[in-house]
């Protein structure tokens, strides 16, 4: 079977890319209370830092996100769930490991002075919003994978 990596990373990947970083925008923006306080603040003091780091980071992301997701879409694509937006969220500790593991890892790689810092500040929150947000990505996938 197809990896999911071979299927976003192919001549769709820039169209990947682009919806990917209109999703993360569109979704920190949406966020409000404190958890909106603090991850807009994040986002608007990693763009000071550069004013297209979400696409830039999308990009970098998107091939180790597909490789840390595989395991699930092979699941989904094995029969199990209607929509990978469905499947993620069955197994919501599964995909939050996955989709977290990538961003720790590359937070841990910013060679930005303080933004590592925002990174861990806002981690518990991003967990947060990430998981309620399973279902709109895993659909934001397969349509890129289609």
């Amino acid at each position: 079977m197809t990896s999911l990596k071979e299927l976003l990373v192919s001549t769709k990947f820039d169209d990947c890319v682009n919806e990917m970083s209109t999703f993360i925008v569109d979704t920190v923006q949406k966020q409000s209370g404190l958890t909106g306080i603090a991850l807009k603040g994040a986002l608007s003091a990693a763009t000071k830092v550069d004013s297209n780091i979400v696409d830039k980071g999308s990009r970098r992301l998107l091939p180790e996100l597909a490789d840390s997701l595989d395991p699930l879409w092979q699941e989904y694509k094995g029969g199990q769930g209607s929509s990978f937006g469905e499947h993620l969220s069955a197994n919501r500790t599964r995909a939050l490991d996955a989709i977290l593991s990538v961003a720790d890892r590359n937070a841990n790689s910013i060679n930005v002075p303080g933004l590592d810092k925002v990174y861990k500040g806002v981690r518990g929150k991003a967990s947060k919003v990430i998981e309620q947000e399973l279902p709109a990505i895993g659909q934001l996938i397969e349509k890129s994978a289609q």
